[in-house]
């Protein structure tokens, strides 16, 4: 085990998150020349941009930049993960044995997505019209399934629990509702939306702009309805 290193403030996670932190962090009022950022990906991922990748508007490959091409110029970047926080002792300990004390901590790991909590999904997602905007592997089969359409049931869901952009299932059922109108088939389209929560949007202070939005576009709302199970070959949701 390595002697411990220490630094003003250490950031897990290199991602949009942990990024725009460094940056801040960095510059400015701030100011901070002690920065390090913990993170083991070769490749940052401006995930943000996915919902218009899967809705026509830009190009995957525009999301993908090597990872040390926007670590911040005055931070520091140990390309490791981490695997125990030590709070305690302001202390932490990394996958390749390593030990980092620090005086700021700021956890921007992001979110695991469980795929496996949905019964058929891993083994269907991304084909079989069954696809996601929240992988890199798959968010050009969105885009796929969208311009392939020319009519039936589309379902868009959103699932309990937290989700990377509460907004992000909303916004490609609303692409895709304008991208069928645009092609004229929007007559042969049922847009559905099923979501977990009882209510279209979390914060109140939007809800009823967006259920007129809803309502606008003709979507039909599935409220309380967490999928469960997907069986691709008879093109069934299964919900809870």
């Amino acid at each position: 085990m390595e002697r411990p290193v220490h630094h003003q403030t250490v950031i897990l996670g290199g991602g949009t998150g942990g990024i725009t932190v460094a940056a801040r962090l960095t510059k400015g009022w701030f100011n901070r020349n002690d920065v390090l950022i913990i993170d083991p990906a070769e490749k940052h991922y401006y995930q943000p941009l996915w919902t218009l990748v899967g809705g026509g508007a830009a190009r995957r490959e525009q999301t993908e930049a090597d990872e040390a091409a926007v670590i911040p110029r005055k931070a520091k970047w140990l390309r490791d993960a981490v695997v125990e926080i030590e709070p305690d002792h302001n202390r932490l300990r990394t996958r390749d044995g390593r030990q980092v004390t620090y005086d700021y901590l700021v956890v921007a790991a992001g979110i695991h997505i469980k795929w496996e909590a949905i019964a058929g999904l891993p083994e269907t997602i991304g084909q079989n019209g069954v696809c996601s905007n929240y992988d890199y592997r798959y968010v050009e089969s969105t885009w796929d399934n969208i311009r392939s359409f020319r009519g039936g049931t589309a379902i868009f869901t959103q699932p309990a629990g937290a989700i990377k952009c509460g907004g992000a299932p909303q916004k490609i059922c609303y692409l895709a509702e304008d991208y069928w109108r645009r092609q004229g088939i929007r007559d042969r389209c049922r847009v559905v939306f099923a979501l977990a929560s009882p209510k279209i949007f979390a914060v109140d202070k939007y809800r009823p702009v967006l259920e007129e939005v809803v309502r606008r576009k003709g979507v039909e709302p599935l409220y309380e309805h967490n999928l469960k199970a997907i069986h691709p070959e008879t093109k069934q949701a299964v919900f809870n």
